[in-house]
């Protein structure tokens, strides 16, 4: 004969019942009929080798546990987590949830697999965290209420998997904002597991983080049954995902390959989806594994190791580059856009070294006598005349005081300050930090044209700073200047 828990007894009730404390169904069958409510009011669910019929609703305030045995779970009723904080869900065997509602305004944390049959509502701003864990949801079923404040958390190796057919299916989850992806499937129909992660590599599973000129997010997708897909891939972030020079207008996805990345999308302007979130859509995908959103200037077939633009003094701007490998490589265009112009000019052609796989250098002095801000890129030409873009170099002009002229600012290291048709003999300088600290305070006797190098300023901290002038004459000049990390 089989045994029911008391709770049994209150199930005739067809509204509302409580139990404080929680429910253990140890051994024994626990039914709730449909239109039943059972409200597990400070306490959760744990079986123990029992099975739980849930065709009503299953109120929780703390966390559902099966430990395993005989122990299953069926029905159509929901699991309605509606704690005031965060919530656990596990089973020591497979769990097929047909509802699961979260309803805490905190988060249900996944402590094993689960499968969900016919929907998953995130409502109140409830979020799923997986974890190592994966979420299911089987052919037929939905996950509803999402949006950036209620998603699929991925903060571990977990993922969330959804069958992706010919429409559009809404993979909602994020690390730790909202990062969708939608799929559609024109190929086979297929399980599809997507989870997101907050950096991008250069390479899988092994290699360095990318810093600048992409999205700084990862889609790890992967479908269960190898070929047969052909699938059309849109992939959300927001501004502040954006890395430095990101330029989102040429930008596209890319795909890892096993052995590099295919860089082969066509490059467009992103989609504005609302504020500050942003779209871009590449399809026919027939393989998987991680995707990034880059600009083109990822595409550079010219490795460049480094781009530096320096002033050198008044009148010159030293421009360094080198590269890693080159392939079909023609050369170089520089180009150069003043900050009170709009497009950017050919100044300079400097030739390439073809195909190479050993490290060149190349460098050219700029004569700009600019004192504002000066911008630089290099235009990488191809023999067969395709083009790409470097990232963009910003060089500061320098700027006179008077008859006083002080470079390179920002500095790394030493401060040079120039003193020109100066009828004072002697000036008193003196270097201040921002809470007012004097860090330098030393006289110099001066000539026409004179340079004054302070080489102290190479051990100050990263920073503002002001230079204070005093001539003998009781005339004060004043300047600030950037300490920047060497």
């Amino acid at each position: 004969m089989n045994k029911y828990i008391i709770i049994i007894a209150w199930l005739l009730l067809p509204y509302l019942t409580s139990a404080q404390g929680g429910i253990v169904v140890n051994g024994a069958n626990f039914n709730v009929e449909a239109g039943t409510q059972v409200r597990v009011e400070g306490g959760g669910v744990t079986s123990q080798a029992g099975d739980i019929d849930n065709e009503g609703n299953i109120y929780l305030d703390l966390n559902w546990v099966q430990n395993g045995g005989l122990s299953t779970y069926t029905g159509n009723g929901w699991m309605w987590f509606e704690g005031t904080g965060n919530q656990n869900l596990f089973s020591a065997s497979a769990l097929v949830v047909p509802r699961l509602r979260v309803d805490n305004g905190q988060r249900l944390v996944l402590l094993s697999p689960v499968m969900v049959s016919t929907q998953v509502d995130l409502m109140n701003n409830g979020n799923i965290e997986l974890g190592a864990n994966d979420l299911t949801i089987n052919s037929g079923g939905t996950i509803v209420n999402y949006n950036a404040a209620n998603f699929v958390v991925t903060n571990g190796t977990g993922s969330l998997k959804q069958e992706v057919a010919g429409a559009n299916v809404v993979f909602p989850v994020g690390e730790t904002i909202y990062n969708p992806a939608t799929l559609n499937n024109a190929g086979t129909t297929d399980n599809i597991s997507v989870r997101v992660v907050d950096q991008v590599q250069t390479g899988y599973p092994v290699g360095g983080v990318e810093i600048d000129g992409v999205v700084g997010k990862a889609w790890f997708i992967e479908e269960e049954t190898i070929g047969g897909s052909d699938v059309t891939m849109t992939l959300q972030w927001n501004t502040a995902d954006e890395l430095l020079g990101f330029d989102r207008t040429v930008s596209g996805i890319s795909h890892w390959d096993v052995v590099g990345w295919d860089r082969s999308p066509t490059w467009t302007n992103a989609t504005n989806v609302g504020g500050t979130s942003w779209t871009q859509t590449r399809t026919g995908i027939t393989s998987f594994s991680p995707f990034a959103v880059e600009d083109i200037q990822k595409d550079l077939p010219v490795e460049l190791l480094t781009f530096v633009a320096k002033r050198m003094n008044v009148t010159e701007v030293q421009l360094d580059w080198s590269t890693a490998t080159e392939i079909n490589n023609k050369g170089f265009e520089v180009e150069r856009m003043l900050e009170n112009e709009t497009e950017f000019t050919q100044i300079a052609w400097v030739d390439g070294a073809g195909s190479t796989t050993t490290v060149q250098k190349y460098g050219l002095l700029d004569n700009n006598s600019y004192s504002g801000i000066s911008y630089y890129r290099l235009k990488q030409v191809d023999f067969d005349g395709s083009f790409s873009y470097s990232d963009i170099r910003a060089v500061r002009g320098i700027e006179a005081q008077g008859e006083i002229s002080v470079f390179p600012n920002p500095t790394e290291n030493f401060l040079n300050i120039r003193f020109a048709d100066i009828e004072s003999t002697e000036v008193a300088i003196r270097i201040y930090a921002v809470d007012g600290k004097l860090l330098l305070n030393r006289t110099e006797t001066l000539a026409v044209d004179q340079v004054i190098k302070l080489e102290e300023t190479q051990y100050f901290a990263a920073g503002t700073y002001l230079l204070q002038m005093v001539f003998d004459d009781g005339t004060i000049k004043s300047k600030r200047f950037i300490k920047s990390r060497i």
